[in-house]
């Protein structure tokens, strides 16, 4: 259970380093482009690739562990990174985080539901159900604010 509240603990954290990597990358991208804030990140992903393996990794285990779903792990980051930062720039953090959220919420039901990509099994339930759209209607009072 200490894992779990631990694993609960980080993924609050993430969340809340999400939406301050959005707006830092929104500015990024106003000021020098959109293409360049994508490029300049990578920079760090690839300086930061570096110290890992510096740090103590093999570059030959890594890449004898190489899977195609790095590529795609990597290009749905960089669309996502993209993604957030233009609309951020242009909607704002609030809506934006927000209609992301409902998104991942029902993409994880569905991944839950049938156990998808090795996701521990979580069949979907009326109680779910009802907790999502408990959910949507909070997040459809937060759009409408936004937009009042």
């Amino acid at each position: 259970m200490k894992e779990y509240s631990y694993s609960l603990l980080l993924a609050f954290a993430a969340g809340m380093l999400t939406v301050l990597q959005g707006a830092i990358n929104a500015s990024i991208g106003r000021t020098n482009g959109q293409y360049a804030m994508i490029i300049g990140v990578s920079l760090v992903q690839v300086a930061m690739s570096m110290v890992l393996l510096r740090a103590g990794g093999s570059f030959p285990t890594i890449t004898s562990a190489f899977s195609p779903w790095m590529l795609v792990s990597g290009l749905l980051g960089v669309g996502i990174m993209f993604s957030v930062s233009k609309a951020t720039g242009t909607a704002g953090a609030l809506p934006v985080f927000v209609t992301a959220i409902a998104a991942q919420i029902s993409a994880s039901a569905v991944m839950g539901h049938w156990g998808l990509m090795g996701l521990p099994r979580s069949p979907f339930t009326l109680q779910k159900l009802g907790s999502m759209m408990l959910i949507a209607a909070g997040i459809y009072g937060l759009l409408k604010s936004q937009s009042s």
